[in-house]
């Protein structure tokens, strides 16, 4: 039980890294507004590849939570297993809303930042869409959030698990023999 523990913290561990990791590698090759070059009434983009990083970054943090629901048993917070407890229940909660905020926000980073794209404001003026700072950057944290979570989850419900079995007792049952019977004998 201790290896299959140490396994699973280190896949869900390595899976949150690379996504946190290509999460801030976008947040620091973003397209910023500075690099945008405006001609007449267009905004040209150089190219960035924060639009890859993002996608990858979200794909694996797709994959670490694909993951974690496998191994941790399916949609284990609404099912009544009797070594699951509500600090382990709240924890892969915590841990699906993470990756789901950051799957979006990476993702929505990635269009807008690829988005080449211009706005007319009210002055006339032409406007070029970029990503703001920190959206990516807080994508890849929440991957990494939502990594931990899933692993505290696992941990909590293994060490349930180990501390509400009991090991098993051995009783003098053969074949035919009635245990009411017999222990009324003995008496």
């Amino acid at each position: 039980m201790e290896s299959r523990l140490v396994g699973f913290s280190v896949i869900v561990a390595g899976l949150g890294i690379i996504s946190a990791a290509t999460g801030f590698a976008a947040e620091a090759t973003r397209v910023k507004a500075s690099d945008v070059y405006i001609e007449g009434d267009s905004c040209f983009y150089p190219s960035s590849p924060a639009l890859a990083l993002g996608i990858v970054a979200a794909v694996f943090a797709i994959v670490t939570r694909i993951y974690i629901t496998v191994t941790y048993g399916g949609n284990s917070c609404c099912r009544s297993d009797p070594n699951s407890t509500p600090y382990s229940k709240f924890l892969y909660v915590l841990s699906w809303v993470a990756s789901i905020i950051a799957v979006v926000l990476l993702l929505a980073a990635a269009e807008i930042n690829n988005e080449a794209g211009e706005q007319f404001d009210s002055y006339g003026y032409v406007t070029c869409y970029v990503v703001k700072p920190g959206i990516y950057a807080l994508g890849a944290v929440l991957a990494l959030l939502s990594a931990i979570f899933g692993i505290a989850a696992y941990v909590t419900l293994v060490s349930s698990t180990q501390n509400t079995t009991n090991p098993p007792i051995a009783s003098p049952v053969a074949a035919g023999i009635d245990l009411e019977k017999s222990s009324n004998v003995q008496q």
